[in-house]
């Protein structure tokens, strides 16, 4: 069977209520399909074993260390009927894993610690007081925090959704899982693992991270020869008049696409591609490497 790998992604953002269009960049199999002609796209006879083999990959790749980075990492935020703002940082990293790469969001009501932060700039129509340079100086940092993995247990879920790659068991009792194998004809190849949470199915067992009750999906794919992760997307949306810890939120629907590169034989974070819709706030948000 042969087809297009998949379908760009449209995202919206607009300064007020309305949004315009923003495309996700295509993974390389399409740029493949061009030179090439076809790719053969076959499902994989056992895709849960494959989730737990790229599951064990993952938890070792963040085993490994990687040398000083920097990261540009832009927003624009809009709340209630306020006007929007922009803002942008640089954002350096030395020593990390690659996949898990801001220090852990910290607040106290006592002592505010603030991120570190260089090249700070700020575009909007009201002066910022010392509360509000803070936060925004969290609302940027909180672009970064996406791990498919948060295997330093202080991932806070603020902007993202709950990664399926850390708990196989936990994954496999709340997610429908598909799997394809990408053939291009040469060493190159690929897997695509679906995740799609099941509905209307309460799964939950003590030592589970989430209730998972919003409506989820992750599409990632991993080299088929290392299962080193290349790319993951996902679509998070919560309705009103979802059960706790969700009975309070609007109507939201949160898209990314996270991009790695290979370094030393292991993945670190290339770029993050990020949109958050609902009525009351708006984030459109870009997180690039910048020190290659």
């Amino acid at each position: 069977m042969k087809y297009l790998l998949h379908i760009l992604l449209l995202f919206v953002w607009v300064q007020g209520a309305a949004f315009a269009q923003e495309p996700f960049d295509s993974v390389r199999w399409e740029e493949m399909e061009d030179s090439l002609g076809s790719v053969t796209i076959k499902p994989v006879k056992h895709p849960k074993r494959l989730l737990k083999q790229v599951i064990n990959r993952i938890h070792k790749d963040l085993q490994e260390a990687h040398q000083g980075r920097s990261y540009r990492v832009e927003g624009t935020f809009r709340k209630g009927s306020s006007p929007p703002f922009s803002a942008s940082c640089i954002y350096h990293v030395e020593g990390d894993n690659g996949l898990e790469i801001a220090e852990p969001l910290y607040r106290d009501t006592n002592n505010i610690k603030a991120p570190q932060l260089e090249d700070l700039c700020y575009e909007g129509l009201y002066k910022l007081n010392t509360q509000d340079s803070i936060s925004m100086r969290f609302n940027l940092i909180a672009l970064l925090q996406f791990s498919p993995s948060h295997s330093s247990n202080h991932y806070t879920g603020i902007y993202y959704p709950v990664s399926p790659f850390v708990y196989y068991e936990e994954t496999a009792r709340w997610y429908n899982v598909e799997a394809y194998e990408f053939d291009d004809g040469s060493d190159r190849g690929a897997y695509r693992i679906l995740l799609e949470k099941k509905k209307d199915r309460n799964l939950w067992k003590p030592g589970d991270r989430n209730f998972w009750i919003p409506d989820i999906k992750f599409t990632a794919y991993f080299d088929r020869r290392a299962l080193r992760i290349t790319k993951i997307r996902c679509q998070h949306i919560l309705k009103k008049g979802n059960p706790y810890p969700f009975n309070n939120v609007d109507d939201m629907c949160i898209r990314y696409q996270a991009d790695y590169d290979e370094e030393m034989g292991t993945p670190v974070l290339k770029q993050i591609r990020y949109i958050q819709t609902s009525d009351k706030k708006g984030i459109s948000g870009t997180v690039r490497r910048i020190d290659e």
